[in-house]
């Protein structure tokens, strides 16, 4: 694919790159400065990022997630009286992949273009549709991760470094 340059372009090539997850190239759609915003984010799972590379470092660090995404379907997209702006409405359906047992989760998306590149994306997505798809034994792991990075982050409050959210099972970015 050409590299993308309209919102509806970068919205494709990202759900393409989702597919493959290869996060990594995903991040390189964003403005230097670009935002990721998740307004509905679960505890341990970043709310709002600002820069390409703590978006990169979010978005690969997902990659283990056990939610395998195999197709986006009924997706809608419209456009907005900005022409930078879209808003895109869908499914993402996968496999859990410690199960074998499909999943869905719903989301609803804005994507704000400059210049061929993301400035803003904000991502909202259902936690519980990700609960739901993991089920009980499956939140385990991500609960066990959250109170981990919490006790790494304060450790590293206490020394003045800085530690990145972590959240690698979390689905919804």
């Amino acid at each position: 694919m050409p590299e993308p340059r309209t919102p509806h372009q970068l919205l494709e090539r990202s759900q393409e790159l989702f597919l493959r997850k290869d996060l990594d190239a995903f991040a390189d759609l964003f403005a230097e400065d670009g935002t990721h915003e998740l307004p509905f984010a679960p505890p341990g799972v970043p709310a709002y990022l600002r820069g390409r590379e703590p978006i990169r470092r979010y978005l690969t660090s997902i990659t283990s997630t056990p939610l395998e995404i195999k197709e986006f379907r009924n997706q809608v997209v419209h456009d907005t009286a900005d022409p930078e702006v879209i808003i895109a409405e869908y499914e993402a359906a996968g496999v859990v992949t410690a199960t074998g047992r499909p999943y869905s989760v719903r989301y609803v998306q804005l994507l704000r273009a400059r210049a061929g590149e993301i400035v803003t994306w904000r991502d909202y997505w259902s936690p519980l549709d990700g609960v739901r798809a993991l089920g009980l034994r499956g939140l385990l792991p991500v609960i066990v991760q959250t109170i981990r990075a919490r006790i790494a982050r304060g450790r590293q409050a206490t020394s003045g470094a800085s530690v990145f959210p972590a959240s690698s099972t979390m689905p919804g970015t």
